[in-house]
């Protein structure tokens, strides 16, 4: 069985940017449309004839957009997944919901629920690979469209080939978005079709201009801009992001890295790193780093506009009063001391809170159920040889150990009070509370919610940051008092 003209160009692709390995499991993408019906064809026919050994698996999503005809797709798709043998698996998703839901449009979710669904899939079938039908067009009409937009080197790239895809889950295995006839023309896809009499299914919506934007630039926009001033610019336009994509490839990998070692989880929700890496390198470099930042810890990257990453970029290299800005997906960016602080909003105190609670005694030894839903776990163990050493490679934040004959009969847990003072582990005399969270560069939402263990006379432990030099363990040390929060 020898490759068509469109497999053959599959075959390529798929060869020169390492898309495919032997014996992978490929969630494919099928709409029903002309495009994924031939990716699936062509993988299937490449898959006999190369000997390739792929475990190839049907995936549809039924948007729930257009009545019986959304409902005849779904089993179409069925149908010839039945046709070829292949695993198959469906979801119906109300996308007008979660476009309301999300205040997103209706493009924007459909995409969205149906990436969770492949991604779901794969985890599920432990598939590396998801593999959809984006051709050369899809490509041009997607540089063109972010041109109108408004983009910079970032939206020039393009469609690439692959990238890494993420499941929504902590899992470690790792999936790629696969785009094996992304070189591919529309009339090579049809032609494709034609040759081996295959069926497909039309999306009436795709015919309309209306007031999608994509569908005007592909019925509209192009073929005047083919006519009246170039024929050849959407070869142009896929160029142009195929030299920009291959920058921007070099540059992401060298930023994904400086990002990877510099990037902290200060706690659940709330991100930082140090502000001087914007501020000495230049504008392209700041829109990147900001950009992978946002990817890593969840923002919305399609709601993301130039105008996010500028006052970003202002507010870390201090050209600009502002302290703090607001970005979607409810997250905030915000500056603190030396450190650009990204929170969700979620994680943040609201406004006009009093914070803090009531002291709770602890339990001595035993364990104590504080108001937030923590718990405090304390022991009082004989001192032994080597337990400070031990202790110390063995420690979270959340850890500490002190002297129990010097920490007192009883001990209380609260949050901070004005006026605190205590003598920090390794310092000569008492310090404020506040001048030693400043002097840590505690960020300032976080203060009010800091756990202090104290004595009736002074803090003996800010939690997760230092216990008091007074209750340290020495060589004249009897018990231990072993304190962790969970």
């Amino acid at each position: 069985m020898k490759p068509s003209g469109l497999e053959d160009n599959a075959k390529d692709t798929i060869r020169h940017y390492g898309l495919l390995d032997p014996v992978d499991t490929v969630i494919v993408g099928v709409s029903g449309g002309a495009d994924s019906v031939a990716l699936l064809h062509a993988l299937v026919r490449l898959n006999g004839s190369q000997g390739y050994g792929w475990r190839l698996i049907v995936a549809h999503v039924n948007h729930m957009l257009r009545g019986d005809e959304a409902a005849e797709d779904e089993r179409f798709v069925r149908d010839l997944a039945g046709s070829l043998g292949l695993e198959y698996h469906a979801r119906q998703a109300d996308v007008r919901e979660e476009a309301s839901r999300e205040g997103t449009s209706i493009e924007t979710a459909a995409r969205n629920l149906r990436y969770a669904f492949f991604g779901e899939l794969a985890e599920e079938t432990q598939a590396r690979r998801v593999a959809v039908g984006h051709t050369a067009d899809d490509n041009a009409e997607t540089v063109l469209h972010r041109i109108i937009r408004g983009t910079g080197l970032l939206g020039l790239g393009g469609i690439r080939p692959s990238r890494e895809f993420s499941t929504g889950s902590a899992s470690a295995l790792k999936v790629m978005l696969v785009r094996p006839l992304l070189h591919a023309w529309r009339h090579e896809v049809l032609s494709y079709i034609g040759e081996r009499g295959l069926k497909y299914r039309t999306d009436s919506s795709n015919l309309r201009p209306g007031d999608n934007l994509r569908n005007r630039i592909r019925l509209e926009l192009l073929p005047l801009l083919e006519k009246g001033y170039n024929p050849q610019v959407k070869e142009i336009l896929t160029r142009l992001g195929d030299i920009t994509g291959r920058s921007n490839d070099f540059l992401q990998s060298r930023i994904n890295m400086i990002v990877k070692a510099n990037l902290e989880e200060v706690r659940p929700g709330v991100y930082s790193f140090e502000a001087d890496l914007l501020k000495h390198h230049p504008t392209f470099f700041q829109h990147f780093f900001v950009k992978e930042v946002c990817s890593r810890i969840g923002i919305p990257l399609g709601k993301m506009d130039y105008g996010h990453y500028n006052r970003v970029i202002e507010m870390a290299d201090g050209s600009v009063a502002h302290r703090q800005i607001e970005l979607p997906g409810k997250w905030t960016a915000r500056l603190e001391g030396d450190k650009l602080c990204f929170l969700k909003t979620s994680t943040s105190p609201p406004r006009g809170r009093t914070p803090g609670f009531e002291p709770v005694e602890l339990n001595l030894p035993g364990v104590t159920r504080l108001p937030d839903g923590r718990e405090i776990r304390a022991e009082v163990i004989p001192i032994e040889d080597g337990f400070v050493e031990r202790f110390k490679g063995e420690k979270t934040p959340d850890e500490e150990a002190i002297d129990a004959d010097r920490a007192g009969k009883k001990l209380y847990v609260r949050t901070r009070r004005k006026g605190d003072r205590f003598q920090p582990l390794g310092v000569s005399g008492e310090k404020k509370l506040k001048d030693f969270l400043i002097d840590t560069k505690t960020p300032r939402w976080e203060r009010d919610d800091l756990l202090i263990v104290a004595s009736d006379a002074h803090p003996v432990w800010v939690v997760g940051l230092r216990i008091d030099d007074r209750v340290k363990i020495t060589p004249d040390t009897k018990r231990v008092l072993r304190l962790s929060i969970r």
